[in-house]
C-alpha cells in the first residue's frame, strides 16, 4: 500500500500532465476568470468584513492558470494587489505590492517576482495555483509547503484574517485530493467555469 506521500507523489505527476493538457484546449480560460472576479469580491466581503483588501496573485509558471487578466480587472477597480516572492525552502513566502505592468525580476524555481525593494505587505486574500483539487476544496500543491506556512504565518498575527482561494482550470477537479492532518482546505476554488465555495 503506498504512503500518503506515495499517493501524492504519483498524483502531481498524472495532474501535471493533464494541466498540461488542459492549458493547450482551453487557451481563453483566463478570461473567464475575470467574471469569476466579481464572486471572489463576494465572498472576500462575507468573510473579511468589507475590510480593504490585498490581493495577492502568482506570476503564471509552465501550465498554471493565469490569473494576470483578473488581477488587472481588480486593479482597475481599486483594489490592491501584490505577488511573492519565493524564499529558500521551508520559509513562509514574502508578499511585495505589485499590479500588472510593475516590472518583475527573476525569482528561484523559474518564476518572476517584485524587486526586493517594493514594499512588504500582507494580503487578505490568496490566489493559489494547484495541481488538483476536490468539491471539498483541498489543493494539491508541488509539495514544497509555502501557502500552507504562509497562510498559518498571516493567521498568527493578532487580528489578521486572510482567506485562500485557489486558481485551475475546472478539468483539474479529481473526486478527492489525499490528504493528511495538517492539509487544510481552501475557502474556494475559481475556475473558468465559475466559483466553487467551500461547505462547511
Amino acid at each position: 500500500m503506498m504512503s500518503l506521500d506515495e499517493k501524492k507523489a504519483e498524483l502531481r505527476k498524472q495532474q501535471a500532465a493533464k494541466r498540461g493538457v488542459l492549458k493547450s484546449d482551453y487557451p481563453n480560460a483566463s478570461q473567464g476568470l475575470i467574471n469569476g472576479g466579481v464572486q471572489v469580491l463576494a465572498l472576500s466581503a462575507a468573510y473579511l468584513k468589507n475590510e480593504p483588501l490585498m490581493i495577492a496573485g502568482y506570476w503564471p509558471i509552465r501550465s498554471e492558470i493565469d490569473p494576470l487578466p483578473m488581477m488587472r480587472m481588480l486593479a482597475d477597480q481599486g483594489i490592491a494587489t501584490c505577488l511573492p516572492a519565493t524564499p529558500k525552502p521551508g520559509t513562509p513566502l514574502i508578499f511585495h505590492q505589485w499590479q500588472v505592468g510593475d516590472p518583475l525580476v527573476d525569482g528561484l524555481y523559474g518564476t518572476s517576482e517584485p524587486a526586493a525593494s517594493a514594499p512588504i505587505v500582507i494580503p487578505n486574500v490568496i490566489l493559489a495555483p494547484l495541481l488538483a483539487f476536490d468539491q471539498a476544496c483541498y489543493r494539491l500543491g508541488y509539495g514544497g509547503g509555502f501557502y500552507d506556512r504562509s497562510l498559518a504565518e498571516i493567521r498568527a498575527i493578532k487580528g489578521k484574517s486572510v482567506i485562500a482561494i485557489g486558481l485551475a482550470y475546472a478539468g483539474q477537479q479529481i473526486d478527492t485530493v489525499p490528504t493528511g492532518p495538517h492539509d487544510a482546505a481552501l475557502d474556494g476554488v475559481l475556475t473558468e467555469a465559475g466559483l466553487i465555495e467551500r461547505r462547511t
